[in-house]
């Protein structure tokens, strides 16, 4: 089956075989290289991407769901000067995640970003469970995230660094 998406602002028709999930269409018609099917339950973040503006594990969502969506991956995000406070962060907190999870701590902390501007430990804590890997130190992560929040208001409000 063609299934229309729109996958980093540009309008797709992709091929999909009937039990494709999201992940398989986008990696085999697409070549998305920060988009892996690792754990298939939904768990490692590998698979994150914005669904229709939602952050969704893609390995979960079979590929017919996105027809006529929007879809959004680390390589459109990663253009966004978000990402740049979220990079600083992980450098200036010394808690730069593997490569296994980089790419997935730094969609699920630009999404958390994205909806609370301040977050709260909580929040902080709640988001990065989207993320199973044990590379980073738990104090670490909420530090960092602190920092990019800070960056990212500075920068937004064009206050000094």
């Amino acid at each position: 089956m063609i299934i229309d998406v729109t996958v980093n602002g540009v309008q797709r028709h992709l091929k999909s075989r009937s039990g494709d999930r999201l992940v398989d269409m986008l990696r085999k018609e697409l070549r998305l290289s920060s988009l892996n099917a690792d754990c298939l339950q939904g768990r490692c973040g590998k698979c994150l991407v914005f669904m229709d503006g939602r952050i969704v594990h893609s390995c979960l969502i079979p590929a017919f769901k996105a027809r006529g969506g929007t879809i959004l991956t680390f390589e459109e995000i990663a253009k966004n000067p978000e990402v740049n406070d979220i990079e600083k962060a992980f450098h200036a907190t010394h808690t730069q995640p593997c490569p296994f999870c980089h790419t997935a701590k730094t969609m699920v902390i630009f999404d958390l970003l994205s909806r609370v501007p301040l977050p709260s430990e909580e929040d902080i804590v709640e988001a990065l469970d989207m993320v199973s890997c044990p590379c980073g130190d738990p104090i670490g992560l909420i530090q960092t995230v602190k920092l990019a929040a800070e960056l990212r208001n500075k920068r937004k409000f064009n206050r000094e660094a």
